[in-house]
């Protein structure tokens, strides 16, 4: 009988070391027994890139995800700026460093523990484009890390688990005139081969000159012959930026079967600005609509420009 009552005894002693041992565990500190003990994260997984660009003077927001069941005071979230290229977000930015959380707490149905409050404010990190000086003469690119808290409970990432905790930013030049980019000599190569007469389309490894055209000088202009064995005259090729994409123009070319080859924009691949001007690719449609007489249509090709 003792032994029988020592046994019970024990197997509650065991029962309530379990319980104890898994209060601590990562679902109750998601799920919200305890106040004041959790983390915070970006919302982004490593290794990702918010880009902004000079011609969209917007603020840029970083959300940070508060992964606390409640605050009862407010939580102060610290972070620094660490250039990796470009101008300094310490001297350009006019952000001190930290944003401060309200103190507070919200009711919402928990995945296995019924109603349960946890903290869901989203503070973020916000950079205000306007404050760059203008132009960049390259891309502007920087780190934002989360360093710390004022609340000892309160970790940057969870130990022993992938967080992203470092947001990258990029905030690239003007595409217009002011930022002196997007123009010069470039070594213009032909990725997809050589057309459908079997003869390469314009001479791969060919020196052009981007020029400026357009309103503000948005658009750029290059010329080069189209299917040289065919014709030698060079054809002007044109392209713009458009609210950070690439929008290329229809050249009539002066080769073709029956009429004219047209050369124009592949619709179904539009390809966004690079934020440097090192390398341009523009996809287009070769025998555009069918032009040309030659009995085919709509054939993609891509040319690559690359900066000498």
């Amino acid at each position: 009988m003792i032994m029988k009552n020592f046994i019970k005894i024990s197997a509650v002693f065991l029962m309530l070391m379990v319980v104890a041992c898994s209060s601590n565990s990562k679902d109750d500190l998601k799920y919200g027994a305890q106040e004041e003990i959790g983390w915070i994260q970006f919302l982004s997984t490593n290794p990702s890139i918010i880009t902004g660009s000079i011609d969209s003077p917007v603020e840029i927001q970083i959300g940070v995800n508060i992964q606390v069941p409640v605050t009862t005071q407010d939580l102060v979230i610290s972070y620094d700026l660490v250039r990796v290229s470009g101008l300094d977000p310490n001297t350009v930015f006019s952000n001190n460093g930290q944003i401060i959380s309200p103190a507070g707490e919200t009711s919402y149905a928990g995945p296995d523990t019924g109603t349960s409050s946890i903290y869901v404010y989203l503070p973020t990190i916000d950079f205000d484009i306007e404050e760059i000086p203008t132009p960049l003469a390259e891309a502007m690119i920087f780190d934002v890390v989360l360093t710390g808290t004022n609340i000892s409970g309160v970790t940057v990432g969870l130990a022993g688990e992938t967080f992203s905790t470092v947001q990258r930013v990029r905030i690239c030049p003007s595409t217009d005139l002011s930022g002196d980019v997007f123009l010069g000599d470039y070594v213009l190569t032909v990725p997809s081969g050589p057309s459908l007469f079997a003869t390469p389309i314009f001479t791969d490894g060919q020196i052009v000159t981007l020029v400026a055209s357009g309103v503000n000088g948005t658009s750029r202009q290059f010329m080069a012959p189209y299917l040289p064995e065919f014709s030698d005259s060079p054809e002007t090729m044109s392209f713009s930026f458009v609210n950070g994409r690439i929008i290329i123009g229809v050249t009539v070319s002066g080769t073709g079967c029956s009429s004219a080859i047209s050369i124009g924009p592949n619709t179904d691949s539009v390809l966004s600005t690079p934020c440097d001007d090192s390398s341009i690719r523009l996809n287009y449609f070769d025998f555009l609509n069918g032009s040309g007489g030659c009995g085919v249509e709509n054939e993609p090709i891509q040319l690559l420009l690359t900066k000498v």
